[in-house]
C-alpha cells in the first residue's frame, strides 16, 4: 500500500511540472495590443464599474467614473463587457477605440456564481448554493466576517456566544447539526480557494460569499465539506485607472441588554436573611444583623461607609472601536493588483479586555500573451488581545478569565464599593460574611493575560490556456498561525469596608499566594498543493460540455511548547528568565496529518434547458489506518429549466422557473489525529517514595474505524416573475450522517477511556425559502428580500440512552440531540394542606412557596403518587423551529437606507446558576424577585426567595427554560453619496458619509437583561455581553 501511496505521489507531482512547464512554453505565442474605449447606457450615460473580460482568460478591466476603460489582451480576441441588470456585449479586440452601449436587461441571468474550484452562472446551477456579496456584507459595523454572515443565507446558522473582543466564539452550522462526534459540525472555509480562517481576512477585503449548502455542490470537496462550505473570494485588481479607496468608522459599543438587581443595600440584606431563613440556614453566623440594616437604611445618602453600589458600571462600560481601510486598485497591460492594509482598535467593554489587529492582503495577478496568467494571493494578520488574569483556577491561559469577571460582578453585594475611603481595595462589608473575591483588585492589579497571533495565508498560482477550451490551473499555497500566550497572575490584597471590633479591616488575597507565570507558544502550519485540468466546449451551438480533474495534496503540523513558573520576582514580570527553578514546569506536544485527493466534475446542459452535473473525489487520509484511508465520494444532480421551453415562452410574467434535485455523499476526517493507533503520554507516579517520568495509555485504541459519511437529498425551485422583479427559491432537504465515530459504551471501571467505533446515525431535514422583490421608479429604488429556515433534528442510532442531569438533557434514538429532559413546573405550594396532600416532594424539605412539579409518570410508566426521576419528560426546544431574516434597502439620488432583521423562533434556553437563580454563590437577585411568593396567594409563578442550590427549588425543571425567540434589529445604515459634480471639482470619485447601527432592537421575552442570542444550553448567566453598536463613516474614492 505504501509504494501504491508513493508511486501515486510521484505521479502526481510529475503531472503538476508537465504543467509548469506548458505554462512557460506559451509566453510568446501571442501578440498584444491595448484597447480603449467607452461604455454608455442608451442614454449616453456613462456606466461606472462595467466588467470586461477577454474570452476564455481571467484577464479583465472595470470602467471608471466617466465609463472608460482600458485593457490589454491578444489581438483579435474576443471582449465581453457585463454589467448587472444589462445584457452582456461582446466586442472584438481591433486596437481602435469602441464606443459600447449595454441594454437593460432586467432578468439578470448571467449572474456568476463562484464554486468548487470554478465558477457556474447562477442559472445553471443544480445544487443548493447561497451567496452575499460585498455591498451587503459591509453594511454591518464588524471586525469579523462571520458575525457579518448572520442571517444573510438560510440554512446557515450563526450565533456569537459572546463579544468579547478577538475571541467572539461564533458558532456556525450549515443545515444543522451534521455529527455527534468530536469530528463537529463546522463547515469547511476557502479562501480565494485555499483553506483559512474567515475572521482572519478584512471585511473590506471580500468580494463575495458563496455557501455550498447540498452534496451536489460540495461533494466536489469530499472529506473535507461534511458539513458544508464556505468560499470567500477575496477583491481582484482591474485594469484601467488607478483606484485608491480609504474607508473609516469610529464606533462605541455598550451591552444590548442590562440586568437589573437589588442595588439598595438595605434590600439586599433584608432579602438574604429571608433567603437564608427559608433554606434553614443560620441567621447569626451568616445572616446580616438587624443593626446593620438599620444602618444603611438611616445613613446619608453618598456616605461612603454605607453605599448603595451597583458593580454593573465598574465591570461593563461604553468602549470605542475604530477601523480603518486603505485599499489600491488598479492594473496596465496585462497586470492587475489589489492592496489593501487595515488596522482595528476595539477595546472591551469588560474592563482591561481590548483587541488591536493589522491586516494586510495582496492579490496580483499578470497575464502574459493571452495564454498564461500568473498570480498571488497573500493574507497577513498580525493581532494583540489582552484581558485579566481572573480565572477560577489562577494560571490557566484556557479560562474563559472574563466570564469569571462578569460572574465576580454578579457576585459583589451593593453594602460595599470597589474601594476603601482610603483607597485600598475592598471585599465585602463586614467580617465573616459573604463575598466572591475582588474584581477590581484583580483586574487592575491582579496582572492580566496577552495574547499575541501572526496569521499568513499566501498562494501563488499560474493559469494556462493550453488550446482553445482547455485550461489548467496549479496553486499552491501555506498557512502559518503562530500564537504566542502568557498569563502572569499576580497576588492582590483586599479588605472588609467596616472594621472588626479592633479597628481593623479584615485582609483578604486573591489570585494566589505568590505570583505565577504561564508561557505558551503554538505554531500551526498547513500546505496545500492542487491543479487542475478543465475542458470546455459547445457543439452544435446547443451542447454545452464542462469536464474538469483535479488533485489536491495537504500537509497539517501543530507544534506546542510552554512552561509555568512560580515566584515571579516582580508584578511585571512576563518572562519565564529570572525565575527561581523551583517549581517550574514545562509542557510540550505536536501531532501532523495529511490528505491526498482526486476529484473530477461534469458540467452538462442542452441550450440552457436541461442541466445535469455529475462529482467525485477521492481522498486518502493519515487519520485512518492503511485499509481504511480511502473514501469515494461522489454526487449528481439534475434541473430543468422549464422557462425556456416553448410552451411557456409567451407567458410574459414568467422570467425563469427552474426545477432542480441532487444527491451525494459526503466524509468527515475531522475525527482526531491517532484514535486508530495506541497513544502513550507522559505522566508522573510515585514509586519507592520518589517522584518518577513515566508514560501511561489513557484509551483503547480501534484500527477498524472508518470515515463518517453523509449522504444528502436536495430538491429545489428557482423561480422570477415580472422581468425578476418578484424571485425567490424554494429548497428541501435532508442530510444523514451514519458510522459517526463515538466512544463505545462500556461500563466506567475499565481503567482507560473506551475504544473509539463508528457507531451512530443522525438525520436532518428540513425547508429553506428566499422571497426577494426590487424595482426602480424613477430616481427611487427599492429591494425586499427576506430569508425562512425550518429543520429537524432526529438522532437515529445511538445506542443506550445518556441523561445529563445537571444540564437537563437526554440522548436518546428519536429526539433530537441533546433534548430537554427535566421535570414539568407545576406552579408554587400556597399552604401545607397542599403538600400533604399532593403528591410526595422531590425533597423533604419541601415547604410552602416552593415549586411544584407534575406527577407525571412511575416506574410502570402511570403516576404514582410520588415525584421521582421517573417524572421527567422530553422538552422540545432545544433546535429553533424557524431561523429567519429579512432585508429592506431603498435610494433616492444620493441618499441610501438599509435595514437588515435577523430572528429565531421556538428555541429554548436552559438559563439557571447565576442568571436567574437568587444568592447563588452570593449573587446578588435580580429585581425580579421582588415579586417572589411572599404568603399564601402571592405568587404562583415565583417561588419564596432562595439561597444557594437549595434542593426544592433548584430541580432541572420547566420553570428554568426560558422562551430564547426573538427578532432583532441587526443593522440599519443611512448614507448619503455626494454629488459628482461636486466631486470632479477636488478630482474625487466617490465620496460617501453614513451612520450605523447594530442590534439596536431587540423584541424578546427572554428573561430580564440577559441576552437570547446564545446557544440552547449555556446555563451559565455570567457571559460576555452583546454589542449594541453606533457607529459613523466615511469612504474616499480617488
Amino acid at each position: 500500500m505504501k509504494q501504491k501511496e508513493h508511486k501515486s505521489r510521484s505521479l502526481s507531482w510529475r503531472i503538476l511540472l508537465v504543467l509548469f512547464s506548458i505554462s512557460l512554453s506559451t509566453l510568446a505565442q501571442a501578440q498584444s495590443i491595448t484597447v480603449k474605449g467607452n461604455v454608455v447606457d442608451p442614454n449616453g450615460e456613462p456606466l461606472i464599474g462595467v466588467t470586461i473580460t477577454e474570452h476564455n482568460t481571467t484577464n479583465g478591466a472595470i470602467t471608471d467614473i466617466n465609463g472608460n476603460f482600458s485593457i490589454t489582451c491578444a489581438k483579435g480576441a474576443t471582449l465581453k463587457f457585463s454589467y448587472i441588470g444589462y445584457k452582456d456585449v461582446t466586442k472584438t479586440a481591433t486596437g481602435t477605440n469602441l464606443k459600447v452601449v449595454l441594454i437593460e436587461d432586467s432578468q439578470a441571468l448571467d449572474e456568476v456564481v463562484v464554486v468548487g474550484y470554478g465558477t457556474q452562472k447562477k442559472v445553471n446551477l443544480t445544487g443548493a448554493v447561497g451567496s452575499v456579496d460585498a455591498a451587503d456584507l459591509t453594511k454591518r459595523v464588524s471586525p469579523n466576517a462571520s458575525s457579518m454572515l448572520q442571517g444573510r443565507v438560510p440554512g446557515l446558522q450563526i450565533v456569537q456566544n459572546s463579544a468579547n473582543p478577538g475571541a467572539e466564539q461564533a458558532a456556525i452550522q450549515i443545515r444543522g447539526q451534521g455529527t455527534f462526534s468530536d469530528a463537529g459540525s463546522n463547515p469547511l472555509v476557502l479562501i480565494d480557494g485555499v483553506e483559512g480562517d474567515m475572521n482572519k481576512v478584512n471585511p473590506n477585503m471580500i468580494e463575495n460569499i458563496t455557501v455550498l449548502k447540498d452534496a451536489a455542490s460540495a461533494s466536489i470537496y469530499g472529506s473535507r465539506a461534511a458539513n458544508g462550505v464556505i468560499l470567500i473570494t477575496t477583491k481582484n485588481g482591474t485594469e484601467g485607472r488607478l483606484n485608491i479607496d480609504y474607508n473609516f468608522n469610529m464606533a462605541w459599543q455598550s451591552p444590548t441588554t442590562k440586568q437589573d438587581r437589588i442595588t439598595n443595600s438595605a434590600e439586599y440584606m433584608t432579602l438574604f436573611n429571608k433567603a437564608l431563613t427559608h433554606t434553614g440556614g443560620d441567621i447569626a453566623k451568616k445572616g446580616y444583623k438587624q443593626e446593620w440594616i438599620d444602618a444603611y437604611k438611616n445613613a446619608t445618602p453618598g456616605d461612603p461607609m454605607y453605599p448603595n453600589h451597583d458593580w454593573y458600571g465598574d465591570i461593563i462600560k461604553t468602549a470605542p472601536m475604530q477601523q480603518h481601510f486603505l485599499s489600491v486598485n488598479g492594473g496596465k497591460n496585462g497586470t492587475t493588483y489589489n492592496f489593501g492594509l487595515g488596522y482595528l482598535n476595539q477595546d472591551g467593554m469588560v474592563i482591561q479586555t481590548g483587541y488591536k489587529r493589522y491586516d494586510a492582503q495582496m492579490n496580483l495577478k499578470t497575464n502574459l500573451g493571452g495564454r498564461v496568467t500568473f498570480g498571488t494571493n497573500i493574507n497577513f494578520s498580525k493581532s494583540q488581545r489582552h484581558s485579566t488574569s481572573y480565572t477560577s483556577s489562577g494560571n490557566q491561559i484556557d479560562n474563559n478569565e472574563t466570564e469569571d469577571l462578569i460572574l465576580c460582578m454578579y457576585t459583589q453585594g451593593p453594602y460595599y464599593t470597589p474601594y476603601l475611603p482610603d483607597g485600598r481595595f475592598c471585599t465585602g462589608g463586614y467580617s465573616g460574611r459573604g463575598h466572591n473575591k475582588a474584581p477590581l483588585a484583580v483586574a487592575y492589579s491582579g496582572g492580566g493575560k496577552k495574547f499575541d497571533e501572526n496569521y499568513v495565508l499566501g498562494s501563488a498560482f499560474a493559469k494556462v490556456k493550453i488550446i482553445e477550451g482547455l485550461d489548467a490551473e496549479v496553486k499552491a499555497s501555506v498557512r502559518y498561525n503562530q500564537v504566542s500566550s502568557k498569563c502572569l497572575t499576580v497576588s492582590v490584597k483586599a479588605y472588609k469596608l467596616h472594621p472588626d471590633e479592633f479597628g481593623n479591616h479584615e485582609e483578604s488575597t486573591y489570585n494566589s499566594d505568590v505570583n505565577t507565570l504561564t508561557v505558551r507558544q503554538e505554531v500551526e502550519t498547513q500546505y496545500t498543493l492542487f491543479g487542475t485540468l478543465n475542458y470546455r466546449k459547445t457543439f452544435a451551438d446547443k451542447h454545452n460540455l464542462n469536464v474538469m480533474l483535479g488533485y489536491n495534496q495537504e500537509n497539517f503540523k501543530y507544534d506546542k511548547v510552554g512552561g509555568y513558573r512560580t515566584g515571579v520576582p516582580t508584578n511585571t514580570h512576563w518572562e519565564l528568565d529570572v525565575v527561581p527553578t523551583a517549581g517550574q514546569t514545562n509542557e510540550g506536544s505536536a501531532y501532523e496529518w495529511a490528505i491526498q485527493s482526486y476529484f473530477g466534475r461534469l458540467n452538462y446542459d442542452f441550450m440552457g434547458k436541461y442541466l445535469f452535473e455529475a462529482s467525485f473525489r477521492y481522498d486518502g487520509t493519515s487519520r485512518l489506518a492503511s485499509g481504511k484511508r480511502w473514501g469515494l465520494f461522489p454526487s449528481f444532480s439534475a434541473g430543468w429549466r422549464i422557462s425556456e421551453e416553448n410552451f411557456l415562452k409567451n407567458v410574459e410574467w414568467l422570467s425563469n422557473l427552474k426545477v432542480r434535485g441532487s444527491w451525494g455523499q459526503l466524509g468527515n476526517q475531522n475525527i482526531g489525529n491517532y484514535p486508530y493507533q495506541d497513544v502513550l503520554n507522559a505522566t508522573k507516579y510515585n514509586f519507592g517514595g520518589v517522584v518518577t517520568q513515566g508514560l501511561t495509555q489513557d484509551a483503547l485504541s480501534n484500527p477498524e474505524i472508518k470515515w463518517e459519511t453523509t449522504t444528502a437529498v436536495d430538491f429545489g425551485v428557482d423561480f422570477g416573475l415580472f422581468n425578476n422583479k418578484l424571485f425567490g427559491s424554494i429548497d428541501w432537504y435532508k442530510k444523514t450522517t451514519k458510522d459517526i465515530l463515538r466512544e463505545l459504551q462500556v461500563p466506567t471501571h475499565i481503567g482507560v477511556s473506551a475504544p473509539m467505533v463508528n457507531d451512530g446515525t443522525m438525520e436532518n431535514k428540513g425547508w429553506e425559502f428566499v422571497l426577494g422583490h426590487e424595482n426602480k421608479i424613477g430616481d427611487f429604488s427599492y429591494s425586499i428580500s427576506a430569508n425562512l429556515e425550518t429543520y429537524r433534528n432526529k438522532l437515529v442510532k445511538f445506542g443506550s440512552r445518556e441523561i445529563n442531569s445537571k444540564n437537563g438533557t437526554i440522548k436518546e434514538e428519536g429526539l433530537p440531540w441533546s433534548s430537554y429532559y427535566m421535570y414539568v413546573f407545576d406552579g408554587i405550594y400556597q399552604n401545607q394542606a397542599e403538600i400533604d396532600n399532593g403528591p410526595t416532594p422531590i425533597s423533604n424539605l419541601t415547604q410552602p412557596g416552593d415549586m411544584k412539579y407534575k406527577d407525571i409518570s412511575g416506574p410502570d410508566g402511570v403516576p404514582d403518587g410520588k415525584i421521582t426521576p421517573d417524572d421527567r419528560v422530553v422538552v422540545d426546544g432545544a433546535f429553533p423551529k424557524f431561523n429567519y431574516g429579512f432585508t429592506i434597502n431603498a435610494a433616492y439620488k444620493g441618499f441610501d437606507l438599509s435595514l437588515f432583521f435577523q430572528g429565531v423562533q421556538g428555541k429554548k434556553v436552559y438559563v439557571k446558576e447565576w442568571g436567574i437563580a437568587p444568592f447563588r454563590q452570593g449573587s446578588v437577585p435580580s429585581v425580579f424577585w421582588r415579586d417572589a411568593w411572599n404568603g399564601e396567594g402571592t405568587s404562583n409563578t415565583i417561588p419564596h426567595i432562595f439561597n444557594d442550590n437549595y434542593a426544592p427549588n433548584t430541580q432541572v425543571s420547566t420553570w428554568w427554560l426560558q422562551n430564547g425567540s426573538y427578532l432583532r434589529m441587526k443593522n440599519i445604515q443611512i448614507g448619503y453619496t455626494l454629488p459628482k459634480t461636486w466631486l470632479s471639482k477636488i478630482h474625487f470619485q466617490n465620496v460617501r458619509v453614513y451612520f450605523s447601527g447594530d442590534n439596536l432592537l431587540t423584541f424578546t421575552d427572554f428573561f430580564q437583561g440577559l441576552d437570547p442570542e446564545r446557544t440552547a444550553q449555556n446555563s451559565r448567566g455570567a457571559i460576555y455581553p452583546q454589542a449594541k453598536v453606533v457607529s459613523f463613516g466615511i469612504k474616499v474614492t480617488l
